[in-house]
């Protein structure tokens, strides 16, 4: 598996889909990760405009298949409800299977509807449920459910 830095940074310069760019904001060693893992993140661009962020990170930990999710995404309140999320997501594509994967774990709370649809209109599959352990970050915040949801790459 590719690690942070060992991309072709021509392939990190053109991810888009549709009227969405993606602007690498920082790339993450393992040493430095929030995630333990090595990672992308992007500014999500659309019209030329910041409207959110989206990660990648492509490690195999339980943490990110089972909790945090291989990828995360945030939209702006401004920019909700055009389907940048998902256009972001399928942006981001070309980078994982760069990086070796042929699958994705995605994970979403389950009071998280837009991103529990954006997740099915991607074609991601739901697994299962997780239970939070209570040393996890978003435990503390009151979260106790994960939905795991995998998106194959064919």
């Amino acid at each position: 598996m590719a690690e942070a830095g060992d991309i072709d940074t021509a392939l990190l310069a053109r991810l888009g889909c549709d009227d969405v760019s993606l602007r690498l904001s920082r790339s993450y060693s393992p040493e430095t990760s929030p995630w333990r893992a090595a990672a992308y993140r992007f500014d999500i661009l659309a019209e030329a405009e910041p409207a959110g962020t989206i990660s990648l990170r492509p490690g195999a930990s339980y943490l990110l298949t089972h909790l945090a999710g291989q990828i995360g995404f945030s939209v702006e309140p401004a920019y909700r409800g055009r389907g940048l999320a998902g256009k972001a997501v399928r942006a981001l594509l070309p980078l994982a299977r760069a990086c070796g994967l042929s699958e994705l774990w995605l994970t979403t709370t389950p009071d998280n509807l837009a991103s529990r649809r954006t997740l099915e209109r991607l074609g991601c599959v739901l697994v299962e449920e997780v239970t939070i352990p209570e040393n996890y970050e978003s435990y503390a915040r009151g979260e106790r459910l994960k939905l795991r949801y995998r998106l194959e790459l064919d």
